[in-house]
């Protein structure tokens, strides 16, 4: 069985990292045959990455059924869990990242300024 790891899932888009897509075009086609499904969109394949980016609709096709499918084919490990990802949840940490990052850095820069200053005191 290969490996295969669920890297990220939204409705209507997921994301399945499979280590036997590297540099493999035949699986490649495979896996294009396998997801050509009622509801899926589209099943882009990367065999530089290894990974699949399947485009769907929620309504007309469950993501279970489409690892059901990847699990049945022996290309995806069902014990692996499935992350779906809140867009705003990842928007908001992503800002909240970036906010304590200006912090940090404001705060570095007036520690360094203070001391620089102090320092050239010191020497006059």
């Amino acid at each position: 069985m290969d490996s295969a790891n669920t890297l990220h899932h939204v409705p209507g888009r997921l994301r399945v990292k499979i280590p036997a897509l590297k540099s493999n075009p035949q699986k490649s086609k495979q896996i294009h045959d396998l997801l050509d499904l009622y509801g899926v969109h589209t099943v882009r394949v990367n065999t530089m990455t290894g990974s699949t980016i399947v485009t769907y609709d929620p309504e007309r096709i469950a993501v279970e059924r489409l690892l059901q499918v990847l699990k049945e084919s022996g290309h995806y490990d069902g014990a692996l869990n499935l992350e779906s990802a809140d867009p705003v949840k990842q928007v908001t940490d992503k800002a909240v990242r970036q906010l304590g990052r200006a912090v940090f850095g404001w705060a570095v820069g007036r520690a360094l300024e203070a001391n620089g200053l102090s320092l050239i005191a010191a020497f006059i």
